[in-house]
């Protein structure tokens, strides 16, 4: 009785070792986007480094919540409209932006033809993002940024495409 006890707790002790109770990392088998990289830190000026405006848009926002790497991933039913950048998604997630080192992805959904921002922690798989205003992890402040970059963002997913 006390070896099956002991094999138990093992056993238990191992899958939450081994993330079985972790959230899905839906995006895994997606195609990746070209976003990707360490983000900037506070104050750097990426323009004069060959960036973009978006670039420093998203340093400035970003910052504050220190990131560190990124990267970006298309879901496959996106990824054509992406690689052209078009306009109309299918509904669903479309894109996501991953920070492992803050346990985040940041998420773009279509719904009837309209963005849905979120954050969810990677770790759960629940959201977290902010209700603050002009926070950087509230949908608010995404959809802001999102709308202010109609060159670069097409269909509410940002990026420079391949």
């Amino acid at each position: 009785m006390r070896k099956f006890f002991i094999y138990s707790l093992f056993a238990v002790v191992f899958l939450g070792l081994t993330g079985a109770s972790q959230a899905d990392e839906f995006w895994k088998k997606w195609p990746a986007g070209k976003a990707k990289g360490p983000m900037p830190p506070c104050g750097v000026n990426v323009i004069a480094l060959g960036g973009d405006d978006i670039l420093q848009a998203t340093v400035d926002i970003y910052c504050g919540v220190k990131p560190g790497n990124y990267k970006s991933f298309i879901h496959p039913k996106a990824f054509a409209t992406y690689k052209v950048r078009g306009s109309k998604y299918p509904d669903g997630i479309v894109g996501v932006l991953v920070f492992k080192q803050i346990d985040a992805v940041f998420t773009t959904e279509i719904k009837g033809g309209k963005p849905i921002y979120d954050v969810l922690q990677i770790s759960t798989g629940k959201s977290i993002a902010s209700s603050d205003a002009g926070h950087p992890l509230n949908p608010a402040t995404c959809e802001k940024c999102h709308a202010s970059f109609e060159g670069v963002c097409k269909g509410f997913v940002c990026g420079n495409r391949f």
